[in-house]
């Protein structure tokens, strides 16, 4: 008797990790909730023309998680000084994270873009206040560094706190420019 519940305690011993391990989010799923919602910053990237290049201003992202908890589409919108021949670009995307990378699908108007389309985010820092790091291609030739404030974010306020918008134009806190036709 004593033989088989000291093996009986072994067996619930052996078998308690495997009990009590709850099923929480992947880590892929916590990037997604963490990119989801709204940045605002600066990226290093210029627009150019007749060989002058001119600055990005400001970049303004929006990440939707859609039904997929790891997947989702998204607004880009990158803004220039008022020299520049042009005041913004932006561009409609669809983003997936896939082992702790985020990959970009930009909406390209041709086959022929679709690959230059392509891009992701693997090297970067992200809390729910900051995101950091470097896009590039999906070759690497080319990459921007960025610097992002987490402004909007759709998760609770006790689970997943944000700086709102009033916190980043504190003189206009009436205004949100996501919902302001000149940046899109």
């Amino acid at each position: 008797m004593k033989r088989t519940s000291t093996l009986l305690l072994f067996l619930l011993l052996a078998a308690a990790p495997v009990m009590f391990t709850g099923c929480g989010p992947s880590e892929d799923e916590i990037l997604a909730m963490l990119v989801d919602g709204r940045w605002d910053g600066v990226m290093d990237i210029s627009y150019t023309k007749n060989g002058v290049k001119y600055p990005s201003t400001g970049t303004h992202i929006q990440f939707w998680n859609d039904v997929s908890t790891t997947a989702g589409h998204g607004k880009w919108c990158n803004t220039f000084a008022d020299d520049a021949p042009i005041n913004y670009l932006s561009y409609d995307f669809s983003w997936v994270v896939e082992g702790d990378v985020i990959y970009i699908q930009f909406k390209a108007d041709n086959s022929e873009n679709m690959e230059r389309a392509k891009m992701k985010i693997g090297s970067y820092l992200i809390t729910e206040y900051k995101f950091t790091g470097k896009i590039s291609s999906m070759d690497g030739s080319k990459d921007a560094s960025f610097n992002l404030i987490h402004t909007y974010s759709p998760w609770a306020w006790d689970y997943y706190p944000v700086i709102y918008p009033w916190d980043v134009y504190p003189f206009y806190p009436w205004y949100d420019p996501w919902y302001d036709p000149y940046y899109w």
